[in-house]
């Protein structure tokens, strides 16, 4: 009999918490009830306290309670991470399920993220829906997030429905879902790709799995880069062929743009050692909402992706610059790396005549990345453009030749 934990708030979401306990009892598997609120008294049992919460956090109820709001959230999902995964690595829990407002949101998803990919987690929240980002609800998580639709102040027919199929939702994943991702057996090769750079490196990675290899591709547009590097570092790939840098353009302009948010590539995979396939694909322009244009956006020069995005050009000196720091983060790495470099341009819309065709700052480029990395690094300049075919062959030629040779 599975096990489902759920996270709410008791001292405001009792009526709530009360239906949902009483019906996951009734699908036929054991409700664990977390109390993590932080305001008044609390109506209802909860099968682990509050103040047993924070004492595993290592704070007193009396720390949490008189702390201001803000820092008194924060605390709770310390603790609230802190006892979820006890619980998990004990094997006393088979997924967890929160539901709630803001406050509810922000202390069950922050302790959720903590836990495992593949481990069922599901927040039913009124701020999964609107003009929000999921990055508040998901962050680099599988966290599955369902709308609440009705707010948390009572049980209602709206409330009925919802968490009556969240229950039925959380229960199934316990049941019946994938478990956590299986270990790493020979090896497991990690590549990013986007629109722009999408068909080469989707031929690339068709040789590679052709090859035997494991293989895990992720969208380069931020989530996408940070979760890979996280992976990485958990040991969870070991190995990489980044084409497709694009999150370092952003991160070069403080986070700025559609695809910012994965601060640090390039940094798990040389700090791991493991073996690396690296080429600057896309760090030639940012993808800018309308609300964010650079005041020289007409100067830069753009082009409408979509109704919501610009592509706009950097200016050479930027493109030099995010390249002597992917030259830097490349050198710290104890492992076999080789750089390749596409002289005829580094995405769609590059080629002679074409938006982003700078054959000139490629050069540049070349000479950056000759003279800045280190000598054991590996620089490969090919007379081609990115989305040519033979490019894709020959980055998946190069990945399979470091795997063969190991690291």
């Amino acid at each position: 009999m599975k096990t489902i934990a759920i996270m709410a708030c008791c001292d405001t979401k009792y009526h709530e918490v009360r239906y949902v306990r009483e019906k996951i009892s009734a699908i036929g598997c054991v409700p664990l009830v977390l109390d993590i609120s932080t305001g008044g008294d609390v109506p209802i049992k909860a099968d682990i306290p509050r103040e047993q919460i924070v004492t595993t956090g290592g704070y007193t109820w009396e720390a949490i309670r008189s702390a201001p709001k803000d820092e008194a959230l924060s605390k709770m999902s310390q603790c609230a991470a802190r006892v979820l995964t006890e619980l998990r690595e004990k094997g006393s829990i088979d997924a967890v399920l929160g539901m709630g407002g803001l406050q509810n949101t922000v202390v069950c998803t922050a302790a959720m993220q903590t836990l495992p990919l593949g481990f069922p987690k599901l927040m039913v929240s009124t701020i999964a829906s609107g003009n929000r980002y999921f990055n508040d609800v998901v962050g680099d998580s599988d966290i599955a997030a369902m709308p609440s639709i009705v707010d948390f102040a009572g049980m209602n027919a709206v409330a009925e429905v919802i968490l009556s199929n969240a229950c039925a939702a959380v229960v199934g994943m316990a049941n019946y879902g994938g478990g956590l991702i299986r270990e790493v057996a020979g090896w497991r090769v990690g590549t990013t790709l986007m629109g722009i750079t999408n068909d080469t490196v989707m031929h690339a990675a068709n040789l590679i799995l052709e090859a035997g290899m494991e293989l895990i591709s992720f969208h380069s547009t931020g989530v996408g880069g940070r979760t890979m590097e996280k992976m990485i570092a958990q040991g969870s790939i070991n190995a990489v062929m980044d084409l497709t840098l694009h999150e370092m353009t952003p991160e070069y302009f403080g986070g700025l743009g559609y695809g910012g948010g994965a601060n640090n590539r390039l940094c798990a995979g040389a700090q791991k050692g493991i073996p690396m396939v690296v080429c600057p694909g896309g760090i030639d322009f940012i993808c800018l909402r309308p609300g964010e244009l650079f005041e020289d956006e007409e100067k830069r020069g753009y082009n409408w992706h979509n109704a919501a995005l610009t592509h706009t050009k950097l200016y050479e000196h930027e493109i030099l610059s995010i390249t002597e720091t992917i030259a830097k983060r490349l050198n710290v790495s104890t492992g076999k790396v080789t750089v390749l470099l596409p002289m005829g341009g580094l995405r769609t819309m590059s080629r002679p005549g074409e938006f982003f065709n700078k054959p000139e700052t490629i050069q540049k480029m070349k000479g950056i990345l000759e003279t800045t990395l280190k000598p054991d690094i590996v620089l490969k300049c090919f007379d081609l453009n990115f989305m040519d075919k033979e490019f894709g062959e020959i980055a998946a030629k190069e990945m399979l030749a470091l795997l063969q040779t190991g690291n």
